[in-house]
């Protein structure tokens, strides 16, 4: 007998082996619910997450102002940062300042472009484009980065502050 042959059956009717896998399937989505392609639903921010959402979202556009003390007021003085995978770690917003000040003040232009952004709790998370561009003639390139931003918020700043390169991802120097 094939597989597409039906089988005898002495109840009075007869199945075949694709009704048989149809009705087991059946079976499976009704006990399972019914619908297993359910689609997935944008959560209600609550009025934290929409507070830290903003002070990332602030804090990113500030960096236009290419002024690291409009920058102070969105850090924890005890500022966790890494700026890439590998990189030394930043420990302090005082030690932020001294790192990224003077090199901020000589860019022309900043410019950070959010893609993307989520927020659960007190983490907020963006994909960005962060795009920093030096004076005509200076020593120092212009720099184009595609990056994830992983933000932890405790007390309306940011207190943990790590960026991640997107893989496959064209990053510019020069």
């Amino acid at each position: 007998m094939k597989d597409t042959d039906q089988a005898p059956d002495n109840s009075g009717f007869s199945s075949s082996r694709r009704n048989i896998l149809t009705g087991a399937a059946a079976v499976g989505l009704t006990a399972c619910g019914g619908d297993t392609m359910t689609e997935a639903k944008e959560p209600v921010k609550n009025e934290l997450e929409i507070a830290n959402e903003a002070v990332v979202n602030n804090f990113c556009r500030d960096w236009s102002l290419r002024d690291i003390e409009a920058l102070r007021p969105y850090l924890a003085e005890d500022l966790y940062y890494q700026i890439a995978p590998g990189r030394p770690i930043i420990e302090s917003r005082d030690q932020f300042e001294k790192q990224m000040g003077a090199w901020l003040k000589n860019l022309e232009s900043v410019r950070w472009e959010i893609l993307r952004s989520h927020v659960i709790g007190q983490v907020v998370i963006n994909e960005r484009i962060d795009h920093f561009n030096a004076p005509e003639g200076a020593k120092m390139p212009s720099m184009r980065f595609h990056i994830v931003g992983d933000f932890l918020l405790e007390d309306g700043v940011i207190k943990v502050w790590k960026d991640w390169p997107i893989p496959g991802a064209k990053q510019i120097i020069g």
